[in-house]
């Protein structure tokens, strides 16, 4: 103390805490990485790996069992049947038909048409229910790999079978 004041110095004497400088110093040894480096350079290889697949097989056209293409909804869907029904009247008017007027809830068996003896049901529940000599086209579709498959063309009354 000097003239009964502190003047700032730890005893002994020293320098002030505000004189000190802060060092920033590594505590690893030199050419090892730190392992935010570690984990960036995992990241970047796992992210091009996961690309890789894709572009090689969709820019590329290779394809191979290590670099995989993505595939959204790989046969989701396949074998469902795309069905639409028209009735004639007695003026010779197609009307669409709603296979719904069966009675069955939307949220139930007749939602999802998931086979050809499935659609010939429902074929059979229309005629039955539009009556004798009714005149019903009904045009189908079913979900294949190679795309779209006609399966009933309205060329002919589907009740006359």
């Amino acid at each position: 103390m000097k003239n009964g004041r502190r003047t700032g110095l730890y005893r002994g004497g020293g320098a002030r805490v505000t004189d000190i400088v802060s060092i920033r110093v590594s505590a690893e040894p030199a050419g090892r990485l730190s392992a935010g480096r570690l984990r960036l350079f995992a990241f970047i290889a796992i992210a091009a790996f996961m690309i890789a697949g894709p572009v090689a097989e969709q820019v590329f056209g290779v394809r191979s069992a290590w670099l995989r293409s993505w595939t959204m909804f790989s046969a989701i869907g396949m074998g469902v049947i795309d069905a639409s029904f028209e009735i004639r009247r007695p003026d010779g008017a197609l009307v669409p038909l709603d296979r719904f007027m069966l009675g069955a809830s939307r949220h139930g068996r007749l939602k999802r048409i998931e086979s050809r003896d499935g659609l010939a049901s429902v074929i059979k529940r229309l005629c039955t229910a539009a009556g004798q000599g009714a005149d019903i086209r009904v045009r189908a579709r079913q979900a294949a790999r190679g795309g779209w498959q006609t399966i009933h063309s309205d060329a002919e009354n589907a009740c006359a079978d």
